[in-house]
């Protein structure tokens, strides 16, 4: 064999070892931790809530929940997924309508550098029961 046949055959050789055996599995909650799309949903889907009073939490890439007055949920299935989302990272939504709703883009942002982490979009928010003590 030619050294070049030889070098060939090592690089592919060294990619092929580099190469994921399996795609790699769908990231499960951390232990102690709920997956929100198992809540029960408690009625239909709407495509806007009321701002007022109402705060916006990550829950994974997936997911975002909404907590409106005292004890009321809404799970929000994003339209993409969104890596960025994290306890960690702040979300920012800009609305002049006084809703949310879907289709809202809102921005992922680190609290202590401002640093951004991009965009995503909300889908439909559906109301749901938040099992006591559950954390996402």
């Amino acid at each position: 064999m030619r050294s070049e046949q030889i070098m060939l055959l090592a690089g592919l050789a060294l990619l092929a070892a580099c190469a994921p055996a399996s795609p790699p599995a769908a990231a499960a909650p951390a232990p102690g931790r709920v997956d929100v799309a198992t809540f029960k949903a408690t009625g239909a889907p709407r495509r806007c809530i009321p701002l007022r009073n109402t705060q916006l939490t990550g829950a994974g890439d997936n997911h975002a929940m909404a907590r409106s007055g005292a004890n009321r949920w809404w799970r929000n299935e994003l339209r993409t997924r969104c890596p960025a989302m994290s306890r960690n990272h702040t979300i920012v939504l800009r609305t002049t309508t006084g809703q949310m709703c879907d289709m809202d883009m809102f921005e992922i942002i680190d609290p202590v550098s401002r640093m951004s982490f991009g965009s995503c979009s909300l889908g439909m928010f559906t109301p749901v029961e938040v099992p006591r003590g559950a954390s996402w």
